[in-house]
C-alpha cells in the first residue's frame, strides 16, 4: 500500500462527507421553496365573484302609474260654454218675452248636457289611454325584470362551476406539490444513505488501508453473510464476495477472504471479532 493511495482515502472520505452536507443544504432549499408555493396556493381566492349578485331590474318604479288626466280642456270647454250661453241670454231676454226665454233656456241646458257628456269622453279618453301606458309600462318592467334574473341566475352558475374548477385545480396543484415533496424526501434519504455508503466505502478503500494496517479490516466469517468464493491469490488464498450482517460495516458486496483461511500473522485480534492486516496479503479488500 503506497502513501498516495492512503492520501486519496482520506481524501475520497472528506468528498463524500462534502457531497452528503451539500445534498441536505440543497433539500432544505427545495423544501423551503416547496412551503413558500403551498402557502401560495392555500390562500389562493376560489370563491365565486357573482355570489350575491342583485338584479339591477328588480324594484323598478312604474312611472306611468303617476299620469294624471289633463282636465284643463274640458274646464275651459265648459266655462266657454257657459259665458256663450250668457251672452246669448242676455241679448235675446228683451226681444224673446218671457215664454221664449224659457224654451230657449230648456234648448241651452240640453246643449249643455252635451257638451259635459263630450268633456267626459275626452276624460275617459286620457284615462284609458293611461291605463293602455301604466300596463304596458308595468309588463315591459316584468319582462326586463324576468330577464334579469335569468341573466343573475347564469352569471352565478356560471360564477359557481368557473370557483370549483379553480378549487379543482388548486387541490390538484397542493396534491402534486405534496407528491414532490415527498419524492424529493425519498431521494434526501436515499441520497444521505449513497453518502454515508460512500463515505463508508472510502474509510474501507482508502482510510480503511491505513486501519486495515493498525487495526485490520471486519473479517471473521461470523459477520458476513452471501459467502461465495469466486477465485485464489498468486499465493493460493481464497478469494471471495460477501456482504456484512450488520450493515454498519458496509451496505454493499464486498471481496477479501475470511480470516478462518489465511496465515495467523495477518490476522489481528483483541478477543473478539477478527480482523485483517490486506497489507500482508496478495489479495486486494474492495467494494463491487
Amino acid at each position: 500500500m503506497g502513501f498516495g493511495d492512503i492520501i486519496g482515502g482520506i481524501y475520497s472520505g472528506i468528498v463524500a462527507g462534502k457531497a452528503n452536507k451539500e445534498a441536505e443544504a440543497a433539500a432544505e432549499e427545495t423544501k423551503r421553496e416547496m412551503d413558500r408555493m403551498k402557502d401560495i396556493y392555500s390562500n389562493l381566492d376560489t370563491s365565486n365573484p357573482f355570489e350575491g349578485l342583485q338584479n339591477q331590474y328588480a324594484g323598478l318604479e312604474n312611472k306611468m302609474e303617476d299620469l294624471t288626466i289633463n282636465q284643463k280642456e274640458a274646464q275651459m270647454a265648459t266655462q266657454s260654454f257657459a259665458a256663450s250661453q250668457a251672452n246669448i241670454l242676455d241679448s235675446l231676454r228683451g226681444a224673446a218675452g218671457g215664454s221664449g226665454i224659457a224654451a230657449l233656456a230648456q234648448t241651452m241646458a240640453q246643449q249643455g248636457q252635451l257638451a259635459a257628456q263630450k268633456s267626459a269622453a275626452g276624460i275617459g279618453q286620457q284615462e284609458a289611454a293611461n291605463q293602455a301606458k301604466t300596463a304596458s309600462q308595468a309588463a315591459s318592467l316584468q319582462t326586463a325584470e324576468a330577464k334579469g334574473e335569468t341573466d343573475v341566475a347564469n352569471k352565478i352558475a356560471q360564477g359557481e362551476a368557473a370557483s370549483q374548477q379553480r378549487e379543482m385545480n388548486k387541490q390538484k396543484a397542493l396534491l402534486d406539490m405534496a407528491n414532490t415533496e415527498n419524492i424529493a424526501a425519498q431521494a434526501q434519504v436515499a441520497s444521505t444513505q449513497a453518502a454515508k455508503n460512500e463515505a463508508w466505502s472510502s474509510a474501507i478503500g482508502g482510510v480503511g488501508d491505513i486501519l486495515g494496517s493498525v487495526i485490520g479490516i471486519p473479517s471473521d466469517r461470523r459477520l458476513k453473510k452471501n459467502i461465495k468464493l469466486i477465485g485464489y491469490s498468486p499465493s493460493g488464498l481464497k478469494i471471495h464476495i460477501f456482504e456484512y450482517i450488520d450493515k454498519f460495516f458496509g451496505d454493499s458486496i464486498y471481496q477479501g477472504v475470511m480470516s478462518d483461511e489465511i496465515p495467523n500473522n495477518a490476522i489481528i485480534n483483541n478477543g473478539g471479532y477478527d480482523r485483517v492486516d490486506y497489507s500482508k496479503l496478495d489479495v486486494e479488500f474492495k467494494k463491487l
